[in-house]
Parts: structure tokens; C-alpha cells; sequence
């Protein structure tokens, strides 16, 4: 007799309790169960309702499946019976027929080890559909990390980012008359995140209120001292109002159980807003909170990091731009596989896991930390271990987060603390480190002093706030991180260059943070050309190549790299020693860069309008210099489809199914997802020098016939087999032409005012024939022939 699909909802539902901590408890994952939507006898197949999250439905069938679609889309906008809770996200699941045949045991270990389930996600009222057309093949752990995905629908996700911006927004303008009338008190609050005075650091301020609130709405009335926190309706109901002092009363029983990261600093801003603006900031931060507990969002990872990007405007300085976090599991996802561990070690263990270190050396808001916390907790708790367990251990040794942005430190330790907000911890490696001229007259460089070969002597240490579940302590960081320390370092380090061409009255944008004087300027320069001597760093490919050489001495051999780049370095002749420490100390190369005909969004960080790649790569010297390029047709759009891109990607390496860029037929590998072609994957040598040019490119096939040209001297186009004997003389556009002046040799002054170029340039007047005619600006569309005309004289 066939095995009926009510007993394979069962059995399915039964493995996916396994796969996480928070599903074991028996009144999770419920399967073929009635009475569960409100008003309605109807039986979903499987159901997911794990406190915090939105509910997720599973509707299965067995192929051919017709109606599964159908099934799954009837079930979004339901209501859950009791809560009220509504289904926001559904996935239709079609299993192979194979499973009507066991019974028992044998149908449990074929739901375990069946790789050809079936499934498409659909969230929101729209229905939007994951992918758009065809279906994802995979397992039972990419069922459940599909489940996770959908337990935070981007709908819900965009709709809590609005909420909070625009609480933050009106918080922060109700105190832009207190900058006027209490000038003291807010200039102490700004110096609390040791920032200035400045729209842009009240924004950081309310944001971080705002944490605070929506933290203390989660702790109120909890277990051991936390029953002794009411919840801000209580206060506001025995005053009726709001007061600061009961907030702030509240906030200190907090502080004597956890959390020190998040209320200490909240505290010391509070206490600065000054008294008649006190109402209006409670009242707009309440609200807002008590919208987003209603949105049950305050465990992800992805609501602070959008909100962050969208409110931090003024970027100039520090580079500031924070990655997304649809790029950051993105990067995670190339990195950490469900098979094992980096190094090689198992999921299951948590000596394993709690001894696996993770740094990112400019953590900003901790997007990349936290995704990559995220991710090892799933992969953990997949082979059966308890992620909250090993919490207290990952936050004091595990994830190592360093910026010189206090606001950042304090907003990445609270996302990290909010994986498992009522776990107390009371270590922790996330650290503020000195930027600037100190106390003592030394020049300190953030985490960049730790190139400092002499750092173990005094006059060198580098000491940070540590900021803890329970207090803030002093960590000498040369003693807590030595070279060759990290399992992996992943970083989206600032772009900034050493250079005053993009900011001419700044001497040194790369160290004019915080209000940092033109003389401190040029001695923090000069420390870091100190730092940076016979390293791969070069001062026209700016910050970023620093904080590579950083990364590279401080990983472990047989350590992972993951980082988010300017594209620049895979050609340009600054970064060209780079490139040479990529060459010979690392393997499985892999670059992600995004093609986006459209010349839409090229980059993963938010807002930065130019171009960037993805590197992942492992630290060993490797005998085949080859790498992976990946040319993403988009930067994806949501968390499920970068973790999907990736695994895509992953698959596609471990299965050896990638062109060479050699192979004379042009046979293209996609990355697939159901229908929709995301991009295409090439495997290619690298030149020991030069650029490596395999960046975004649509269509791959394109690269191959280059390389035939130019390497082969022969022509050898798509759909051909073979190719004529002719000779074609090829040559280099430098060896037939001069290259121009750099344009400020050409029209620029000097910072003092002199004349550096002698020029002025015009624009071309229509029917004139211009004397110095010169190609100024490139134009894409313009120049797709050989021969065009200039643009300017």
C-alpha cells in the first residue's frame, strides 16, 4: 500500500525539528494539524510558529504536484488561531514519487538523504514568488534554511525599516531646537558616541534609543531580575506619561543582569536629552518600539544594518558604506559550508565551533559579523548542537569586531547579543579602538596599529574598550590578537584614499574622521607609511589595501578570507602588489562582481554608486594559480537570494561543472535558481602581473573568444568548432598611441592656489574644429567603436 502524504507530512516534519534548537519543542513544527487557522477547519500540511518570527506554512505534495502552488498561495494572509499571527510567507514543496513506497525508518532516512526535493517561496499578500520561474533542488537542511529565510518576509522587513527610520527621523528633529537652547547637554550627548555635534549623530543617538527601547519592551518581566523591569505601558500608566527617571531606574536593574552593551550607552545619552525635550523623544521612541515587537523583528539581523544605511548620510570620511545584508550572506554563504567547518572540523562539536575565531578588523554596524554568526549558529544546530549554549563563549573569544566608530561597536555588539538576547555573557571582543592623537601624544591608527611589528612594548600598546554583556573593561589588543590568530577574517574595510584629488582642502581624507586637525592629519600619514613599509599596501589604492595586508597577517595559514572590495583591485596598477599577495598566498580564489547591463548597482555595500567585487580565498600557497569569476547579472535583492547564489556557486565548484576560460567551445556555466539565469561562472588562470580583467562580463563566452585572440592569435567565435588558419596582427592601443597627462596636469591648480595645469577646458562648439581636442569624460555608449570624437578642447 502506498505511504499516504499525511504520513510523509509527519515523518518531514518530524527531521525539521531536528535541524534547529528553537524547533524541538514538540508545539513548533506541527504537521496535518486542524483548528490552526482562525475561523476555518482547514489543515495545513506543515506548519512552522516559532515565537519572535512570522509563521511560515509548508504545503507539500507528491510529483507530479499539480496543485501545490495552489495550495501554498491560498494560505498567505490567514490568521492564525489564538495569536492572530498572519502567514506572510508559504512554500510549495514537491517530493519525489520514490517516497510512496517506504514506511517507517526507511521513509525517514529517504526524507533525510533525498537531494531532489522541489520548492518555490511566496511571501507577502502578492504572493511574490522565490525563484520567479521553475523550482530549487535541494535538501532537507536547505528546506529549513528556506524556512528561516521566510520567517522574516522582506515585505515585513522593508515595512519595520520604514517604522524605525521614521521614528529615529521625528525623534531626532524634535531636538533641533535643544541645539540652540540647551547647547551643553547636547553637545554631551554627542560627545557620549565621541562624534560631533552634528544631524547625523543625533540620528546615530535616537537609533540607538531606540535599540534600547525595543530591548526593554523584549526583557520586561522576564526571568530572575527581570521581573523586576516593567514594561514601558506599565510606566507610562503610573504616571500617565512616560518619565526618564523610571526608564532610566529600569535600565540599571537591566544593566545588573546583561546587556551592558546596549543600555549603558543608551543610558549615558538619555541622561544628556535635556528635561522639556524628554517627552517628545519618549513618546515618538515608544511608539516606535511598540510597532516593532508587533512586527516581532527584533531578533534580525537585517532590520538595524537597512535602517543604519538609510539614516547615516554623511559618509565622506569614513567610508562609511555599511554592506547589505542580501551581500553579506552572500559573502557568508561562500565561505561557510554546511559540510564542515573551514578548517575542516565538524558542526556538531561546540569546542569546534567556540574555538573557530572570526574578525572583522572594521565592523561598522556588524552586518557581516552577525550574518556570519547567523550562519554558524544554523550550521550548528543542523548537526544537532545548541547554539544559545555556546553563546557566552562566541561573544568572548569567537567573533572579534574592532571600529573606531563608537555608535558602530555598540550597535554591532547589540546585534550580535540579540541572537539570544536573554543569554548573559560577560566577556567580549568588540572593540573601539583609539583613532587619533591621544592623551599621551601618541597617534593612534584604529585597528590599523596592529601592522605594528614592536606592538608588544608599552609605549605601542594599543588598549580598547571591550564591550561586555555586563561592563566595559580595558583589553590591550596586542595581547588579546597575535599574527597568524584568525580562522577567518571578513571585512568591508573604507575605501578612503591617502590623497586630497577627490577633497582638495582636506591634506589627508584618510584620516580626517572625527574633526581630526590638518597637522594630526599628516602625522597619522605618516605613522601609517611607518606601518605599512614593505607590506602590499600602496597609497593611491588607499584604506583598503591597508586593511588587506592587515587581514593577510593576521589570518592562520590554511585561514578564509572574505572580503568586499573596490572592483579596482583586480586592475588597477596601484593595487598591483595586491594582487601578488593573492597570487602567491592564496587559493581557491574566488571574485564576484556584478555585470548589471542596465548600469544600474554595481556595488554590495549600500549607496556607494561604483563598482565592487567579492573575494573569498584561502591562505596556503597553491601550485595552480587559477581563481572562480563569477559575474552576477544583480546584486541580490534579499538574504535567501544571496545564501542561494552562493550555494549555487558552491555547487557548481564541487561538482567541477565551470568552463575554462580555454575550452574552445563556448559552453556557459549559470548559476541557476529554478528558471532564472542569476549569472555565469568561468574558471580561469591568473597572469603572475597585470590586471585580472574577468569582471563584468554578462556574458561569459565573450571572454573566451577574447582570450583566443589575444592569447591563441586566433579567432574563434561561438557555435564554431573550428577556426581558419589566418594570421591577425594584434597589438596594444599604448604601442600605437600616446597616453595624455593626468587631468590635474591639465586644468587644476594647487592647493596653494598656483597653477598646476595650464589649460582651461571648454566644450566643443557645434561646427568648430577644435585645436586641442582631448576625451575628458568616458561615455560607455560613445566609445563602442574605434574611432569617435572628442568631447572637450
Amino acid at each position: 500500500m502506498a505511504t499516504t502524504e499525511h504520513t510523509i507530512n509527519d515523518a518531514l516534519a518530524g527531521l525539521l525539528r531536528g535541524t534547529r534548537k528553537a524547533w524541538r519543542d514538540g508545539d513548533v513544527v506541527i504537521s496535518e494539524n486542524t483548528r490552526r487557522l482562525a475561523r476555518s477547519t482547514e489543515r495545513p500540511d506543515i506548519l512552522v510558529i516559532e515565537p519572535q518570527v512570522s509563521p511560515v506554512c509548508i504545503e507539500t505534495e507528491v510529483e507530479p504536484a499539480t496543485n501545490v502552488e495552489k495550495e501554498a498561495i491560498s494560505r498567505l494572509g490567514r490568521k492564525l488561531d489564538g495569536d492572530g499571527n498572519v502567514i506572510l510567507a508559504s512554500i510549495a514543496l514537491r517530493l519525489p514519487a520514490h517516497l510512496r513506497s517506504k514506511q517507517g525508518d526507511a521513509l525517514k532516512d529517504a526524507l533525510a538523504n533525498a537531494h531532489d526535493m522541489e520548492m518555490a517561496l511566496f511571501t507577502g499578500l502578492n504572493a511574490n514568488r522565490f525563484p520567479e520561474d521553475g523550482w530549487m533542488t535541494g535538501n532537507l537542511a536547505t528546506l529549513s534554511f528556506l524556512i528561516q529565510s521566510a520567517s522574516i518576509p522582506p515585505e515585513v522587513i522593508d515595512e519595520a525599516t520604514d517604522i524605525l527610520a521614521e521614528g529615529v527621523t521625528y525623534a531626532s528633529k524634535h531636538l533641533e531646537g535643544a541645539v540652540k537652547t540647551h547647547p551643553g547637554q547636547i553637545e554631551a550627548m554627542c560627545n557620549a558616541l565621541h562624534q560631533e555635534n552634528s544631524p547625523q549623530t543625533r540620528r546615530m543617538a535616537m537609533t540607538i534609543l531606540a535599540n534600547a527601547f525595543m530591548f526593554h519592551e523584549s526583557l520586561a518581566r522576564g526571568e530572575g531580575k527581570l521581573k523586576d523591569v516593567p514594561t514601558l505601558n506599565e510606566l507610562k500608566n503610573v504616571r500617565f506619561g512616560l518619565d526618564r527617571d523610571d526608564i532610566l531606574k529600569a535600565w540599571r536593574i537591566i544593566l545588573q543582569v546583561n546587556y551592558w552593551s546596549i543600555f549603558d550607552i543608551a543610558h549615558r545619552i538619555f541622561v544628556n536629552v535635556p528635561t522639556s525635550y524628554t517627552v517628545g523623544v519618549m513618546e515618538f521612541l515608544h511608539e516606535t518600539a511598540q510597532k516593532l515587537i508587533k512586527q516581532r523583528l527584533l531578533r534580525s539581523h537585517d532590520l538595524m544594518g537597512a535602517v543604519f544605511q538609510r539614516l547615516i548620510v554623511d559618509r565622506k570620511f569614513l567610508a562609511a558604506y555599511y554592506t547589505t545584508p542580501a551581500s553579506a550572506t552572500l559573502l557568508v554563504g561562500l565561505t561557510l559550508q554546511p559540510n564542515s567547518l573551514p578548517n575542516g572540523k565538524d558542526w556538531a562539536s561546540p569546542e569546534n565551533i567556540t574555538s573557530f575565531r572570526i574578525a572583522d578588523f572594521a565592523c561598522g554596524t556588524g552586518t557581516l559579523l552577525s550574518t556570519a554568526y547567523q550562519r554558524i549558529s544554523q550550521l550548528h544546530e543542523l548537526a544537532g548542537g545548541d547554539a544559545e549554549a555556546i553563546h557566552p563563549k562566541m561573544m568572548a573569544t569567537a567573533l572579534v569586531g574592532c571600529d573606531v566608530l563608537p555608535a558602530a561597536t555598540h550597535l554591532t555588539a547589540s546585534m550580535l547579543s540579540g541572537a539570544h538576547p536573554t543569554t548573559k555573557y560577560e566577556d567580549s571582543s568588540i572593540l573601539t579602538v583609539a583613532y587619533g592623537k591621544q592623551d599621551n601624544g601618541t597617534i593612534a591608527l584604529g585597528s590599523l596599529d596592529l601592522l605594528n611589528p614592536q606592538g608588544r612594548l608599552d609605549f605601542h600598546a594599543i588598549t580598547s574598550k571591550a564591550l561586555e554583556g555586563t561592563g566595559a573593561t580595558e583589553k590591550d589588543t596586542w595581547h588579546t590578537f597575535h599574527d597568524q590568530y584568525f580562522d577567518m577574517v571578513i571585512m568591508n574595510p573604507p575605501f578612503t584614499r591617502d590623497t586630497n584629488h577627490e577633497i582638495s582642502e582636506v591634506p589627508n581624507p584618510m584620516f580626517a574622521a572625527f574633526g581630526v586637525s590638518s597637522e594630526v592629519q599628516r602625522e597619522m600619514s605618516k605613522a601609517s607609511e611607518r606601518l605599512t613599509k614593505g607590506t602590499s599596501a600602496h597609497g593611491n589604492a588607499g584604506e583598503a589595501s591597508i586593511f588587506l595586508a592587515l587581514a593577510h597577517k593576521m589570518l592562520k595559514t590554511d585561514g578564509t578570507l572574505a572580503l568586499v572590495m573596490p572592483m579596482t583591485i583586480l586592475s588597477g596598477a596601484s593595487w598591483e602588489k595586491s594582487r601578488q599577495l593573492l597570487y602567491e598566498h592564496y587559493s581557491d580564489l574566488i571574485f564576484v562582481t556584478v555585470a548589471n547591463a542596465d548600469e544600474g548597482v554595481m556595488s554590495f555595500s549600500a549607496d556607494t554608486g561604483m563598482a565592487e567585487c567579492l573575494i573569498v580565498g584561502r591562505k596556503t600557497k597553491s601550485e595552480t594559480k587559477r581563481a572562480i569569476f563569477v559575474s552576477l547579472n544583480e546584486s541580490p535583492a534579499y538574504p535567501i537570494e544571496g545564501i542561494t547564489v552562493a550555494e549555487q556557486i558552491r555547487q557548481l565548484i564541487a561538482n567541477q561543472n565551470i568552463s575554462k576560460l580555454e575550452d574552445n567551445f563556448m559552453v556557459g556555466s549559470y548559476i541557476r535558481v529554478g528558471k532564472d539565469i542569476l549569472g555565469s561562472v568561468v574558471d580561469a588562470p591568473l597572469p603572475a602581473s597585470g590586471g585580472w580583467n574577468l569582471v563584468r562580463i554578462a556574458d561569459l563566452s565573450l571572454a573566451q573568444s577574447a582570450y583566443q585572440l589575444a592569447i591563441q592569435k586566433r579567432l574563434l567565435l561561438p557555435t564554431q568548432s573550428k577556426t581558419p588558419d589566418i594570421l591577425i596582427p594584434i597589438t596594444q592601443v599604448k604601442k600605437i598611441g600616446q597616453l595624455g597627462p593626468v587631468h590635474r596636469d591639465v586644468s587644476q591648480k594647487n592647493r596653494d592656489g598656483s597653477v598646476r595645469g595650464p589649460f582651461d577646458r571648454q566644450h566643443i562648439v557645434k561646427n568648430k574644429i577644435p585645436t586641442y581636442p582631448i576625451l575628458w569624460a568616458h561615455d560607455a555608449n560613445r566609445e563602442r567603436t574605434m574611432m569617435f570624437d572628442a568631447d572637450t578642447e
